[in-house]
This record gives C-alpha cells, structure tokens and sequence, in this order.
C-alpha cells in the first residue's frame, strides 16, 4: 500500500503503511524533539516502525504548514501529567492528530488559523462491509444503539478533535446525516458537555468520512477556528 493524501476541508489527512515505510531522516527525526525520541527509543520492533513512521508522516504535512524549527511536539497528558497524551505542538500553530490500525498509520493537521482542533481515525474494514454493526460495543453505547465501523470512526475522530476521547458518555454522542455539519458535506457530531458558542449555537464537531486505502475505514474531524464561517 502505498503513501496517500486526502483533503477534509482545511485538514490534510495522511496514511501510510509502516512494515513497508522507509526510515525517516535524521532532520525529521530531529525536529520530534527529546521526549518523542525518549518514547521511541522504548519500543521495539513493528512498534517502532509504526511511530516512526506516523512521526514521519506528521513532520512532513507540519513541514508545508509552519515554518517554526522548534515544534514543541509532546504527548504528555493533559489531564495527569503522563506521556500518554494526544499528539500537540506546543510551539508551532499547527493541530494535529494521528491514528493507527495495524501497522497502518493515519495522520491529520491543519493551521490553527483554519482549525482549532483535528480528530482523525482508522479501522481495519470488516469482511462484511464498513456499515457492518459493532456488536462488541453495544455495552459503551447502551442505551443507544452501538454505530457500524463508519460511523465509528466517525466518532473516534470526533472525540479526538473534542480532546476527551472516550471518556464522555458516548450513549449521549449523535452523528448527524451529511450536509448537518459547518464543512461542506460533513456530518454535525453532537458530543456532550461542549459549550454552546455565538449565541445558543451548538459547538459541535465537524466529521466526514475519507476514501483511504483500501481494506480500511478512514474519518476525520475537526473543530472550525474562532471566526472561521467553512460553508455547509
């Protein structure tokens, strides 16, 4: 499989497959900085390729939308303190989220002018199809009925553009037909506990789905910038 692009409105979406990616140059590797060096230097194996390779893919798309040399990159979480964190620059106004399934690796970023978050996710595709029910979690969403992988990833990547993650009460998590969003032909995802914003409006997330590669269900997710009026 080989490397490709994808636009959702303003974020870039990347994939590529690990077991097949070149190693990345010493410069990229140079710009993760020292805590993203210390985590990979902890792994080994198909692991090690899989976050070199998603590092890779994420330092190149930051490459084309920033200037800055010293990113900030960190995975520290916000919440305690752990490196176990969603991907940020903390010194370069670029979001940025990443995804994994496999040794297949999805990347999403955008200009913090454009986004004030991304989100995005990737699953391997059900021999049954991406509309394939996912039984398995039927308990998390109870008493709402559990998505298919579409619209899984629909929500994965939502949640990470909201910075929660699975954390909220997803029975309370809504995806809106195509067309209810603020991007053009994106799906209004409704996640509870976000702040209404301009007057009673609900601050919800923007996602769509991605045509990817193949053997794959791919979304991503964003949440326009403060100002930023994407047309629906």
């Amino acid at each position: 499989m080989a490397t490709g692009r994808a636009q959702f409105g303003p974020v870039t979406i990347a994939w590529t497959d690990a077991a097949a990616s070149a190693p990345p140059s010493p410069r990229v590797l140079g710009r993760l900085g020292e805590q993203q060096m210390r985590k990979y230097a902890a792994l080994s194996g198909d692991a090690a390729k899989r976050f070199l390779a998603g590092r890779s893919l994420l330092a190149d798309l930051i490459e084309e939308l920033t200037d800055v040399a010293d990113l900030g990159f960190t995975t520290t979480c916000e919440r305690c303190g752990a490196d176990h964190g969603r991907p940020r620059l903390e010194r370069a106004p670029v979001e940025v989220s990443l995804s994994y399934a496999g040794s297949v690796v999805a990347v999403a970023a955008a200009r913090q002018t454009d986004a004030a978050a991304v989100g995005v996710d990737i699953e391997r595709e059900p021999s049954e199809g991406p509309l394939t029910p996912l039984r398995d979690l039927e308990r998390l969403f109870a008493p709402a009925e559990a998505p298919d992988t579409q619209g899984w990833t629909l929500i994965e990547a939502a949640l990470k553009a909201d910075g929660r993650g699975v954390t909220v009460d997803l029975a309370q998590v809504k995806v809106g037909e195509i067309g209810t969003g603020r991007l053009r032909g994106s799906r209004a995802v409704r996640i509870p506990g976000r702040d209404s914003v301009d007057a009673g409006v609900d601050a919800g997330v923007d996602a769509g789905a991605i045509a990817g590669p193949s053997g794959f269900v791919l979304s991503a997710a964003m949440v326009p910038a403060a100002g930023e009026r994407h047309p629906a």
